[in-house]
């Protein structure tokens, strides 16, 4: 039997491993030219209890982390790709993503009592880019992205809070 490109795994009542590391939800393997692509389809609030404590440590204030996991979720919604194989990038060029391995009691409260929770801008979920140090100012989209659709909530501000940080400069 000759199997067609993609193929899905289903995850029964253990987590599907793939290199020795554990998954929620599906594995989906693909062609792409000469090679094979792997996506881990998982529902979006399992997504996050790998993404939140991987953009930020577990042992921060509890209000801090449910404010990153709107911020995470309203992120990946906003910026999904329903025409594409895939929607999110497991690192810095989406959000950083460590499936179970990454998984933190705490942060794991804090998506599961946002639950369903985004921000919101003209009746869109609002695009929420965040990053873990400014430099002491963050940019505006314009100038991060050149030719991007100004957003009045993407405008340059100072960050203040920047030198607490131990990747500040």
């Amino acid at each position: 039997m000759r199997l067609r490109s993609p193929v899905r795994f289903d995850a029964s009542s253990a987590p599907l491993t793939l290199d020795g590391l554990p998954y929620r939800g599906s594995l989906v393997i693909g062609r792409s030219g000469s090679g094979l692509y792997v996506v881990n389809d998982v529902p979006l609030e399992s997504y996050l209890r790998g993404v939140v404590p991987r953009e930020m440590p577990g042992e921060l204030a509890s209000e801090a982390l449910r404010a990153q996991a709107v911020a995470a979720r309203s992120y990946a919604l906003a910026t999904m790709k329903p025409h594409s194989s895939f929607d999110l990038y497991a690192d810095t060029r989406s959000q950083v993503y460590g499936g179970i391995r990454a998984e933190h009691e705490a942060t794991d409260r804090a998506v599961a009592s946002t639950a369903g929770e985004v921000l919101s801008w003209q009746g869109g979920v609002a695009t929420t880019y965040f990053s873990s140090t400014s430099g002491g100012r963050t940019a505006a989209i314009g100038d991060a992205w050149a030719g991007s659709n100004a957003r009045p909530y993407l405008v340059s501000v100072a960050d203040p809070f920047d030198a607490r940080s131990p990747h500040h400069r």
